[in-house]
């Protein structure tokens, strides 16, 4: 017995130990200026997932991939989770969902400034071609109006070739948060910036989490109670709130 125990112990103090890893790989897309792969920190978002695992020692990973792949991979083994992904039911069956939000972000319908387009409802839509992407999460209730409308539909896998399909009339009207959209547009030269141009009423305002592989669940409560830390700090709220967005603690 005294040969044993001691092994026993051993075990046991092992397993806990590796129980939370050193380092953590999440999935994600590029959506600037929340995430973005050129940036030294990856986007706004993605530094405060960084600082959130950063409480606990431990590092962040994160793999740029188109968003479709990014969902898909993220439910693998091998990653922790994926970043960041709006509400619905059933990803809400694929992952667990965290506590708080991240993000709110107000979608506009964006589109040429020689389109005579104005928004009021969704069905305002049906006379036109509307742009979506692969992988991205729209309301049940745009969904149901492109269905039962008959709106045609393309998709991008890409968001950064959104505005580009819209100024070369590949698309009418694309869907876009209006942080994303100014952050595209900064990238182009100024008179073609100009042709782009947003509706005055939002086409939908949602908030974004990260999202918890299943298999990884051990790192749920470790995550929330760190994103509970970083908002309890005033400071560094005022700093998120005027580079990425509000934030929401109830």
């Amino acid at each position: 017995m005294k040969v044993v125990w001691p092994l026993i112990l051993l075990c046991c103090v092992g397993g806990s130990a590796s129980a939370l890893d050193t380092q953590v790989n999440i999935t994600t897309g590029q959506w600037p200026p929340y995430l973005d792969q050129a940036k030294q920190d990856q986007g706004c978002v993605a530094a405060v997932i960084r600082d959130v695992f950063a409480l606990s020692d431990i590092k962040v990973r994160f793999l740029f991939m188109p968003w479709e792949r990014a969902y898909q991979e993220g439910m693998k083994a091998a990653y922790i989770g994926s970043a960041y992904w709006y509400y619905s039911e059933q990803r809400s069956k694929d992952y667990i969902y965290t506590q708080h939000p991240l993000t709110e972000e107000t979608a506009r319908f964006y589109h040429h400034r020689d389109l005579a387009f104005t928004y009021t409802s969704y069905a305002d839509l049906k006379p036109f071609r509307l742009l979506l992407n692969q992988g991205l999460t729209y309301p049940p209730s745009l969904l149901e109006a492109i269905e039962t409308l008959e709106i045609k539909t393309s998709y991008a896998t890409y968001t950064s070739k959104n505005v580009a399909l819209i100024l070369r009339n590949r698309a009418d009207i694309m869907i876009m948060d209006e942080k994303s959209a100014k952050s595209y547009q900064q990238e182009l030269p100024a008179e073609e910036a100009e042709l782009l141009v947003a509706q005055a009423i939002p086409a939908f305002i949602q908030k974004g989490y990260l999202l918890i592989n299943k298999h990884h669940s051990e790192y749920v409560e470790l995550y929330n109670e760190g994103l509970k830390k970083l908002w309890a700090d005033e400071d560094y709220v005022a700093q998120y709130r005027a580079r990425c967005s509000r934030v929401f603690t109830d």
